[in-house]
Formats: C-alpha cells, sequence, structure tokens
C-alpha cells in the first residue's frame, strides 16, 4: 500500500523550493525514480533551474519530459504523467492525480500557502485508509 508523508515547513527555516531540491537529491541517492508534479508550467521551470543550482556539491539528473531514449532519474512536470513508473511522487499540485497509488511513497508538502490543500489531500487518503506520516522540519 502507498505510504504517504506530510511534510510541514516551517517557514523561519525552510523555503519549499529548497526542501524540494533536497527531496529529489535524497531519493536520487537512494536510487528511487521520482515524479515532481509541479503546480505550473512556471513551477516546474523554477525547480528546473534550483536543481541545478541549488547546492553547488551536488548533482541532481533530471528533466521536464519524458525520454525514448533516457530515463531520467527525478521527472518533473506539471501534468499527470499516467504511466512513467516511478516510486516516488512529490506532488506540489493543487489535485491529487488520479494513478497515486501506483507510487510506493508520495510526499505532500504543507506550507503557509496551502494548509487547506493539504487539509484536503489528508482527508482524501485517510478516507480511503492509507497510512499517513506527519513530519515537522
Amino acid at each position: 500500500m502507498t505510504r504517504i508523508d506530510f511534510y510541514q515547513l516551517n517557514p523561519d527555516r525552510h523555503r519549499a523550493d529548497k526542501v524540494v531540491c533536497q527531496l529529489c537529491q535524497k531519493a536520487y541517492e537512494g536510487k528511487q525514480k521520482t515524479f515532481l508534479l509541479t503546480q505550473s508550467p512556471e513551477q516546474t521551470t523554477h525547480l528546473d533551474r534550483q536543481l541545478w543550482v541549488y547546492s553547488d556539491d551536488s548533482f541532481v539528473p533530471h528533466d521536464t519530459e519524458l525520454s525514448d531514449n533516457y530515463e531520467t532519474p527525478i521527472l518533473l512536470n506539471d501534468q499527470p504523467q499516467p504511466d512513467c513508473q516511478r516510486q516516488l511522487l512529490i506532488n506540489l499540485a493543487e489535485s491529487i492525480p488520479d494513478n497515486f497509488a501506483q507510487y510506493e511513497r508520495i510526499i505532500e508538502l504543507v506550507t503557509e500557502d496551502n494548509k487547506q490543500q493539504a487539509r484536503k489531500h489528508y482527508s482524501f487518503y485517510k478516507e480511503r485508509g492509507y497510512p499517513l506520516n506527519h513530519h515537522n522540519l
């Protein structure tokens, strides 16, 4: 069964985009194929740039499009990918993708800006009996 983790960010200590980059790096180092579902094309572009520059001593291979020639460890896009065969979903979108249960694990970030959305997502998963974990950062 899919494991769901909610990470509540303290706005005084964490920027969401930096936490996303750290989560992607950790997933890459753990050899977890990851799909980062963003809210918009603009957020995709921003996070694409951030993954290249957020840390001088890291490298997180990623792409914004699926390729027939190479399966990137981290895929980010604002459109759900029904057949992307990934283990981890980092969901930054307002909605939960229809294929959420195909992932082994889902991470949802809770920020000052998306508390209502996070509550809806939490309720959605809870009503369906998924194991939920909450982490304060």
